[in-house]
């Protein structure tokens, strides 16, 4: 298959799927409100939310603290679709990027963040953000299996990246691909 990529803002890229602008989305967190406008492969990575604060913070450690506080995600991300779905009577800010939600806790916004714990790991890392720390246990709820997204209806290419999937992962590709990019944030 001929391959071109394109990036953007995630809220963006998203609709450009919606519009049949693109034929596939990869890392697509499967969401009940997602499923209206998308088909998913088979998850292939699954990913576990997080609470991210400042090092100072102590009195959040999990969900139910993060009532009546400020909390930056991505917009449109499964983050927010969360915490809406979990009406937590708090103030949700939505940001282009999560460097620029965490950029902005370790500046003095917000309360926390709310995001993938290994994508708050290596941002974290990544951006120097020495002032913040993840909190609490993997929020249970908050649990992603991410897949390959693909329109609404468009069986054949379904079809295609599953095969494709199960190929990379009865290979031994999927494996190497996941410690090359994720094996030292794990460690």
């Amino acid at each position: 298959r001929d391959v071109s990529f394109k990036v953007g803002v995630w809220s963006d890229v998203k609709q450009m799927l919606v519009d049949g602008k693109v034929a596939v989305l990869p890392l697509v967190g499967r969401t009940p409100e997602r499923e209206q406008n998308f088909d998913f492969t088979f998850p292939y990575l699954t990913m576990h939310g997080t609470i991210v604060v400042r090092d100072t913070e102590t009195g959040i450690r999990s969900l139910t603290d993060l009532k009546g506080k400020q909390l930056a995600v991505l917009r449109g991300d499964n983050a927010e679709e969360f915490l809406l779905r979990s009406d937590l009577d708090a103030t949700i800010v939505t940001t282009s990027t999560f460097d620029e939600a965490l950029l902005q806790l370790a500046g003095g916004q917000h309360d926390a963040v709310v995001v993938q714990k290994l994508v708050a790991l290596q941002l974290i890392n990544n951006l120097k953000l020495t002032n913040l720390k993840t909190v609490g246990p993997p929020l249970e709820d908050f649990v992603q299996s991410f897949c390959f997204a693909v329109k609404k209806g468009d069986q054949k290419l379904l079809s295609l990246l599953n095969e494709g999937l199960s190929i990379v992962i009865t290979d031994g590709t999927f494996r190497e691909l996941r410690n090359k990019w994720f094996g030292s944030i794990e460690a």
